[in-house]
């Protein structure tokens, strides 16, 4: 790779060690910002992360030329992409057993069109002597090519095993590259799964207004669309539950986290294996009145899995209008979360694509969501 002839004169410092030791405001502010999981092993790795990010700050600040690192000082850091130099987006991987040679990273953090890694740094926390060394650091379009070659196994949790051999890059060359490179240079080949194209020619739309008549359209019928009974406060739930009686108990928890869905909404579910794809898509509409505004209509989405079975980590969300992206959520295995939820809300005008990406890759992309009169 050739290099801007300014970084041919760059500075680095030859001697600049991989090991830093952690100073003790560092570490305790490694235990601090992960004290609320209350899962140990979570609280645990997530201190790890902590640790190791500290430390890579540390390192950065020691070279002849300081780099900035951002991350959030508020929030326990996540397996994902969990901080920034200069514009990269890094995926700091801490390293686990070494046994079998391989180094786990997460699925989304390669995929995800507008939260991707560039670069991913691999590290190594010694917690009793309060060290963080830097040990290699592997390019985003490497981890592409490595994937579409077929050397890449994918587990079940949605991660990736790279072999340590792939990690390519070493202390130096990272340096070299947050220095130099333009993180445009890393954005080739996009994201693994990008959203699902629309297609350009007219196709049937579904028209969410008739639910509120107690009715299903012709398209509604055709992807296997259910009507849902009105909204009630309760059911005497059964040993097994209705999907009304689920979509309700999943809306009286929403409730507690301060979500309200207006009892006038109506909705309808799917079973989403009509498609080819596991789960059930639950949709609600209803109409919002504002007299500021002109009147607006609203699509409440909750995507989760059917009875006695999981939605796969990386299962993805995802809503559109016209022009952009709206809503991007996907499921990761730290999260303990179970569903997807989100909400929009347009005018009568306007329409909304939904698309859902399988754990395992399968992208599926719904008619579009109307509010026609």
């Amino acid at each position: 790779m050739t290099y801007f002839s300014e970084c041919q004169l760059l500075d680095l410092d030859p001697d600049q060690g991989t090991t830093v030791h952690l100073t003790t405001g560092a570490v305790n502010w490694a235990v601090e910002v992960c004290q609320e999981h209350i899962d140990t092993d979570h609280q645990w790795f997530c201190f790890l992360r902590a640790m190791a990010i500290r430390g890579l700050q540390q390192w950065l600040d020691q070279g002849a030329e300081a780099l900035p690192l951002d991350y959030s000082r508020e929030t326990p850091p996540n397996p994902g992409v969990n901080c920034q130099v200069k514009g990269f987006r890094l995926c700091l991987v801490v390293q686990g057993s070494l046994s079998d040679g391989l180094i786990s990273i997460p699925r989304y953090t390669l995929k995800d069109p507008l939260n991707f890694a560039h670069l991913y740094v691999l590290a190594e926390v010694q917690e009793e002597a309060d060290q963080v060394k830097i040990l290699a650091g592997l390019r985003r379009d490497r981890l592409v090519s490595l994937k579409e070659s077929g050397n890449l196994a994918l587990s079940r949790k949605g991660h990736y095993h790279v072999p340590l051999e792939d990690w390519d890059l070493s202390p130096e060359d990272l340096l070299l590259y947050l220095h130099c490179l333009n993180p445009d240079k890393l954005e080739t080949g996009h994201s693994e799964n990008s959203v699902p194209a629309r297609c350009l020619c007219p196709q049937p739309t579904l028209n969410v207004r008739d639910w509120l008549r107690d009715q299903l359209d012709t398209v509604a019928q055709r992807f296997h669309w259910t009507l849902l009974p009105p909204l009630a406060l309760s059911h005497q739930l059964m040993s097994v539950q209705t999907p009304a009686e689920e979509l309700e108990t999943l809306l009286r928890d929403l409730e507690r986290q301060g979500v309200t869905i207006p009892e006038t909404a109506r909705g309808a579910y799917q079973e989403l294996h009509h498609q080819g794809l596991p789960g059930r898509l639950y949709a609600l509409t209803w109409k919002v009145f504002d007299s500021h505004y002109s009147p607006e209509w609203s699509l409440f989405l909750c995507l989760g899995p059917r009875p006695g079975e999981s939605l796969a980590p990386g299962t993805e969300l995802i809503v559109q209008d016209e022009t952009s992206v709206l809503v991007r959520q996907g499921l990761n295995e730290d999260s303990g979360e179970a569903y997807l939820y989100t909400q929009v809300i347009g005018n009568f005008e306007e329409q909304f694509t939904v698309s859902i990406i399988s754990g395992e890759g399968t992208p599926l992309t719904l008619p579009p969501f109307t509010f026609h009169t």
